[in-house]
């Protein structure tokens, strides 16, 4: 009997746990609604399930994804449900911030910035966001980047990158 109900438990948890799974298709369906801007579908299924807003999907989170598209509505929506303003990914080493810097949305950089995100998360490497926009001669960006508080610290070596992780 005590075996019985160990299984039955078991599968009411199993259950439980992939209530909010997604399929293939939703997940194809969420992750196009948050690279392309269909936030009725991003609210859909942040919705259904809150714990989606922090959710990785190999290593990236919604927010993000969001951002590296420039898409700034699903953005705020997604910071308004409690998204992560600072995750970085661990691999890759960027943050929403950084992406949205490398794609040049200055937009989504003053929101980003506006919302309390850390300016002064560094690449990999311990490398500045100002030090590699300085390297990739993109004055601009240094410009805004330093307007926003981002300090030109970290690594100051001739060569700091590894390349290991």
């Amino acid at each position: 009997m005590k075996l019985f109900k160990s299984l039955l438990a078991l599968l009411t948890v199993s259950f439980a746990l992939n209530a909010f799974a997604l399929t293939d298709e939703e997940y194809m369906e969420f992750t196009d609604g948050l690279t392309e801007g269909h936030i009725k579908v991003v609210q859909k299924y942040i919705e259904a399930d809150p714990e989606l807003v922090n959710h990785k999907f190999f290593g990236w989170e919604p927010l993000q994804m969001a951002a590296s598209k420039g898409k700034l509505d699903v953005v705020k929506y997604l910071i308004s449900k409690g998204a992560d303003k600072d995750y970085m990914h661990p691999i890759s080493h960027n943050s929403a911030f950084h992406l949205a810097a490398f794609t040049g949305d200055t937009a989504m950089l003053k929101y980003l910035a506006s919302v309390g995100v850390n300016v002064n998360q560094k690449l990999k490497d311990n490398v500045s966001l100002i030090r590699y926009f300085r390297e990739e001669n993109n004055p601009k960006m240094v410009e805004l980047l330093t307007q926003l508080g981002t300090k030109d610290d970290g690594c100051q070596e001739v060569k700091c990158f590894t390349y290991e992780d």
